[in-house]
């Protein structure tokens, strides 16, 4: 009897051993995974959002007569549950109708006074031209939004009946957004290539689905660990440095996110401002660090036109 209580409790120790084993690994892996899915590949440092920022300021705005425009023109805030809601919705949209949607681009704007925006379509490959197009539906009908046109046209009756189109106010018919995009060709691409000639001009940024709910799940474990009310994500306009090395994004138009608590776009955990970091409303203060750490902000998304490297 005395033999089968020791077996049993050395069973025990080796069970107890098993699940604790089990348990630490199981733990190991968890720790792991966050960690993977914690910091998004695309995540930049604070310093390099101000100097994007920055470029757009100096290259950009001020070479076409824009150099007033405030700081709170130059931001376009999307409420982070409705943005969620729109990836949601275009991952159902692509299993609904067996469309393979590759991702979402921010396609440039500009309303009627001549303020930048951006809005998000859905996008496919295009296989022949070898670039994410984007596309909407509407009356059943498949619409493409080549935005490596200069100019787009409107179309006859179109209504916004299938929310494909997401702006910081709402989602958009192909019309509205077509005069939207061909306001800021009229107001920002035709005058800078007045100046500055170059082989393409961006008007869309291009991220995957999987790049946009990692930064979203990214800004909302930060809120978590960090007590952030974040409620949304700011689309700043930047301007890559004239680096060779970066061949066609060389001085070419990007966007960046950044976290958002009330409208006011913040660049790390600790709640420091963008508008903040900057001086003088667009320079990146001195003391500017470039640790990626806790840094809310995202850039690197593939440019449309695109370079042909890309």
């Amino acid at each position: 009897m005395k033999k089968k209580m020791i077996s049993f409790a050395s069973l025990g120790l080796v069970c107890a051993t098993f699940f604790l084993s089990c348990e630490t690994e199981n733990q190991h892996y968890e720790e792991r995974l966050d960690a993977a899915l914690e910091v998004p590949e695309k995540i930049i440092s604070n310093a390099k959002a101000a100097t994007l920022f920055q470029n757009d300021h100096t290259t950009r705005l001020s070479q076409i007569g824009k150099e007033t425009t405030s700081f709170e023109e130059k931001s376009i805030y999307f409420d982070l549950q409705e943005l969620t809601k729109y990836v949601n919705h275009l991952e159902s949209v692509a299993v609904s109708r067996n469309i393979p949607i590759t991702g979402a681009s921010f396609v440039f704007g500009a309303d009627a006074n001549g303020k930048r925006t951006v809005f998000l379509m859905p996008s496919t490959r295009n296989a022949s031209l070898d670039y994410q197009e984007s596309f909407t539906i509407e009356n059943g009908q498949f619409l493409t939004f080549k935005h490596i046109d200069q100019y787009l046209k409107v179309k006859p009756n179109s209504v916004t009946n299938e929310n494909l189109i997401l702006s910081s106010n709402g989602y958009l018919s192909f019309n509205e957004a077509v005069t939207l995009f061909n306001t800021y060709e009229i107001n920002y691409i035709q005058p800078f290539a007045a100046k500055t000639p170059k082989e393409y001009y961006t008007k869309a940024v291009w991220y995957s689905l999987d790049e946009i709910k990692a930064y979203i799940s990214y800004i909302k474990k930060k809120a978590t660990d960090h007590d952030i009310a974040i409620t949304g994500i700011d689309v700043f306009f930047g301007v890559y440095d004239t680096n060779p090395n970066l061949e066609l994004k060389s001085n070419a138009q990007t966007l960046f996110l950044t976290a958002s608590i009330q409208k006011h776009a913040i660049i790390n955990t600790e709640n420091e401002l963008l508008k903040n970091y900057i001086q003088n409303g667009f320079f990146a203060k001195d003391d500017a660090t470039d640790d990626e750490d806790e840094s809310l902000a995202y850039n690197l998304g593939h440019l449309s036109p695109p370079p042909k490297n890309n």
